[in-house]
């Protein structure tokens, strides 16, 4: 079941007790690196009072590791004493001895048949003597009998308090505690009632939902293959990318496996987690003040950070004269930036991933000996968005590939954290079918830790069960129902509450019907959701944590685990049904950011159709939309409104104008229709006194005088009469001669009448020339056949200004 250990182990965890004289009393083992396990009679000696006594002794027991070189020794006191049928007595050190190593406890149960061996000091043998034999079983006083082999070595006094190591399971399956005296028999007490739990607190060394730690790096597994492969990477390449599907483990491989390794080569190692809406240079920006100013307060380092920022985006050399800085601070081989699910960035921002990446890499590379390192872990689906025509070929040549366990490394991740804690260890035949029922899934190690940790918290004497693990339901069962459970635990006002922050935590994907983590701060959350979340945090289903290089009271909320809003049922529904307002959402948080960015300029405001969905969203889940979302929608809303008054008083004003130049074009038109009807109606005006024309002509009016200029018009001749001679030189009606027709001087039976189109000409000129105000000459009006023209020249009959004149004959 468990992994085979040398027995160095054995060895360096040997502890002798002596008495105040410096006799060896007997024998002792380290269960933890400052706690021996011995028998309560062998202290007892040691200090000199009754082993029959009740309660602890005090003073302090001499003892030493006869075992390690130069057989260190060192000083202990009494910290648990057990005498009801167990006598056990548990001893501090008064420091941890170098070299020193506890031992693994195993099993005690079905034992029979396997080979045991123990080092004791009997009389005469204070150096220690080695005896073998065999497991037997447990008996009704609750001890395990063993059988010494012979020949050898019988189990005699000077055996209490060793430890007896099983080599089947290879660690110690118990501790001397009697012996028949002559016999081979001997009995030891399991290794389950060895530990005191208020003395020894114990330690999970599962993780449940959460990722591995560096603390929790003794507990962490089955990966050596590629920590030693991503080690090797980080110290050759400036950037490394570590890419594999959600659950498969990056964040606990990176953060247990490699960085304690290159802590131990001498590399700082600082982490930065991106958080959606935080400008990129803002992320970069509160890390390395944390480096280069940790000794400024909270306000202070929050302005360095914005100037830092603002430095970050006007210079392109600033990143390495950074680099220059953070190494110098530095007395080792480097520096190792973390940066952890930078997926989740990459979803809410792609721009602000990409401007990341770039700063990073800009950032990483070396300065003489030391180097600086990026490390960072994401999903393979989100590596397309840091590649730019800049970063393609480092994206390429960073990435490494995290494949699933394979079923070997998975037993050894569930069996040797096992091993690691004293008095912990699994039934037979445990490990084996958990194996089996976790498959072949990617995201399966996150449902195995959990169940593991749920084995560890319903263990039964130290012991993880079957019949635990049926109650469970097995891997996929005990997710469901623990989740279930602590919801339902909920009071029914807060389980609406955990309904809407659950949906909050998490964002649509990519795809049509997957779903991702989203981190939240606090601040952005309602009074009753930020409530809610630190309810759920006691059990671990949301986890509350402060973003690393941020302000103090910056606080953000996560699911524990992405593989809750796939294998929860009730959160995968919940999920499922606000799709709709949870993708629009996340749009508008995209719109708000962008506004945000670009120093609130009006033109990145909502309108149109986009404003009326926020305005219907708003009103079908106010409760869901933060009070910085409905801020942006409200401003949105009147730089709207305003914007459609001042269109509204634009249209209005255009119509108005529109309407007057129609009133000022009818009025134009209407006043040249009337002067065009008062020109006709004055050429078809009435006969005006004057010269008397030709008989059966009507007498001509006189027209308007105008200056220097008489004009006459006559009526039209009356044409049924007789014809009338016409003398030469003189025409009839008062008609001019000249040019027209042919008409000219002399006397004619009919004479011809003038063109009509020529006729309706000279009528306009002349009743233009009326309306200008020009009159005839003194000469015409007398009959004398000449006209004065304006300018005072005088033109003959039949020409005006050197034009033909047209004949008038009343027409």
């Amino acid at each position: 079941m468990a992994a085979v250990q040398g027995s160095d182990v054995l060895e360096a965890s040997q502890v002798r007790i002596h008495s105040a004289a410096g006799a060896v009393i007997g024998a002792g083992f380290l269960v933890a690196a400052d706690v021996v396990c011995t028998c309560a009679h062998v202290v007892a000696r040691a200090l000199g009072v009754a082993d029959t006594a009740e309660t602890a002794p005090g003073g302090q027991l001499d003892l030493d590791f006869p075992l390690l070189s130069g057989r260190p020794q060192a000083r202990a006191e009494v910290v648990s004493w057990r005498r009801d049928g167990a006598d056990v007595a548990l001893l501090r050190l008064d420091a941890v001895v170098e070299g020193a190593r506890p031992v693994p406890l195993v099993d005690g149960t079905g034992v029979w048949g396997h080979p045991f061996r123990a080092l004791g000091y009997p009389a005469g043998a204070d150096h220690g003597v080695w005896a073998s034999g065999t497991l037997r079983a447990g008996q009704g006083s609750g001890w395990l009998q063993i059988e010494a082999q012979a020949p050898g070595p019988r189990i005699a006094e000077g055996f209490s308090g060793a430890p007896v190591w099983d080599d089947a399971q290879d660690g110690v399956v118990g501790m001397m505690v009697a012996a028949h005296r002559g016999e081979a028999t001997a009995y030891l007490v399991p290794s389950a009632d060895l530990v005191d739990e208020r003395t020894l607190r114990p330690r999970c060394p599962f993780k449940g939902l959460a990722a591995f730690m560096e603390d929790d790096a003794e507990f962490f597994h089955g990966r050596d293959s590629e920590i030693a492969r991503l080690a090797a990477a980080v110290r050759r390449r400036p950037v490394t990318l570590v890419a594999g599907p959600s659950g498969g483990g990056k964040s606990s491989l990176v953060r247990a496996g490699v960085l304690p390794r290159l802590r131990a080569e001498g590399m700082s190692v600082a982490e930065l987690r991106p958080v959606p809406g935080v400008r990129a240079v803002a992320v970069l920006a509160r890390a390395l003040t944390a480096i280069l100013e940790p000794g400024l307060g909270e306000v202070e380092r929050l302005t360095k950070a914005e100037e830092l920022a603002g430095l970050l985006e006007s210079g392109a050399d600033v990143p390495a004269e950074l680099r220059s800085r953070v190494l110098a601070r530095g007395e080792g081989a480097g520096h190792v930036f973390f940066v952890d699910q930078l997926e989740e960035y990459a979803g809410a921002d792609r721009v602000a991933a990409r401007d990341l990446f770039t700063l990073l890499a800009a950032l990483a590379g070396n300065d003489g000996a030391a180097v600086l390192r990026v490390v960072a872990t994401a999903r393979p689906d989100s590596l397309g968005v840091l590649v730019t025509s800049g970063t393609s070929d480092l994206v390429t040549e960073a990435v490494e590939f995290l494949a699933p366990l394979a079923a070997e490394g998975l037993e050894r991740a569930v069996t040797a954290p096992v091993d690691a804690v004293p008095g912990l260890w699994f039934e037979p035949g445990l490990p084996e079918r958990i194996v089996a029922d976790a498959g072949d899934e990617p995201g399966r190690m996150p449902l195995v830790q959990f169940a593991l940790t749920e084995l560890w918290r319903r263990r039964t004497r130290s012991m993880l069960t079957h019949a635990a693990y049926d109650d469970l339901g097995g891997v996929a069962g005990a997710l469901v129902g623990y989740a279930d459970d602590a919801f339902t635990a909920l009071p029914r006002a807060q389980q609406d509450c955990a309904r809407r922050l659950f949906v909050q935590l998490a964002r649509p994907g990519d795809g049509g019907t997957s779903f991702a983590r989203r981190p939240t701060r606090t601040a952005d959350l309602a009074p009753e959701l930020f409530a809610a979340a630190r309810d759920l945090a006691f059990s671990k289903l949301v986890v509350l944590s402060r973003a690393p290089g941020g302000a103090e009271e910056e606080e953000i909320v996560d699911l524990a685990h992405e593989a809750l809003t796939e294998l929860w049922p009730r959160l995968r529904q919940w999920l499922v049904d606000s799709r709709d307002f949870r993708s629009w959402q996340e749009q508008l948080r995209a719109d708000l950011h962008r506004w945000q960015v670009q120093d609130h300029a009006p033109g990145r405001l909502l309108n149109g159709t986009d404003l009326a969905e926020a305005e219907r969203k708003l009103t079908e889940h106010p409760e869901d939309v933060s009070a910085e979302e409905r801020a942006y929608i409200q401003l949105s809303r009147r730089h709207s409104r305003r914007g459609a008054r001042l269109r509204q008083a634009a249209v209005g004003g255009l119509a108005v104008l529109t309407v007057l130049a129609v009133v000022l074009a009818f009025s134009t038109w209407q006043s040249l229709k009337d002067t065009e009807e008062q020109l006709r109606g004055q050429g078809r005006g009435p006969p005006r006194p004057g010269r008397r024309g030709p008989p059966g002509q009507r007498p001509r009016h006189r027209a308007p005088a105008g200056p220097g200029r008489v004009e006459d018009r006559a009526e039209p001749r009356d044409t049924t009469g007789p014809a009338q001679p016409v003398r030469a030189g003189a025409v009839p009606g008062g008609q001019l001669s000249g040019g027209v027709e042919g008409a000219g001087h002399g006397y004619g039976r009919h004479p011809r009448r003038p063109h009509p189109g020529r006729a309706v000409e000279a009528r306009w000129r002349d009743q233009v020339e009326a309306h200008r105000g020009h009159r005839r000459s003194p000469g015409e009006a007398s009959g004398t056949g000449t006209e004065r023209c304006p300018a005072g020249s005088v033109v003959g009959h039949g020409h005006q200004r050197g034009r033909p004149l047209l004949r008038r004959d009343g027409r």
